[in-house]
């Protein structure tokens, strides 16, 4: 139940964060003449509500040692934020860019099997990710380190 209800949580205020004029990086842009109408296509909203349902998966994975899950959804995370800027193009993309750094020092983290460059690199996405969240007048969308796993389905570590 409870799960259920975080899940729901967490749509919702996708949804809202999504909706709201005020939230510059949340219209996705225009078609221009000739282009197709992509409006039709997941919300800023729903992509980033997807990422930190990965973000939380992410520190479980990486504080059990479970490298493969790491390296999957660092992946995952990665393709979130192409998408996002790709559909999303008023997005700065030094936002997106300010990524990178982490996810590719968790990616080394990976090859080194190393905890401690995985919980430096994780700590360096949660700020990007609240640095955009600052940028694009959703601050109060604030990512921290989890404190509780709603994946209690899945086995973290060998």
């Amino acid at each position: 139940m409870r799960i259920m209800a975080l899940t729901a949580a967490f749509t919702l205020m996708a949804t809202f964060a999504a909706s709201g004029d005020d939230v510059p990086f949340a219209a996705p842009p225009l078609p221009r003449p000739g282009e197709p109408d992509i409006s039709n296509l997941a919300s800023l909203g729903d992509i980033m509500g997807e990422t930190q349902l990965r973000h939380i998966k992410l520190w479980y994975a990486g504080r059990s040692g479970d490298w493969d899950l790491v390296h999957y959804e660092v992946d995952r995370i990665t393709e979130s934020l192409r998408r996002a800027a790709t559909l999303y193009a008023n997005i700065p993309i030094e936002y997106i860019k300010s990524a990178a750094d982490p996810l590719a020092k968790m990616r080394d983290a990976v090859a080194a099997k190393n905890t401690q460059q995985f919980v430096q690199g994780y700590s360096d996405l949660t700020a990007a990710c609240n640095a955009c969240h600052l940028a694009g007048h959703v601050g109060f969308i604030q990512i921290q380190t989890p404190t509780w796993s709603p994946f209690s389905d899945e086995v973290f570590g060998r």
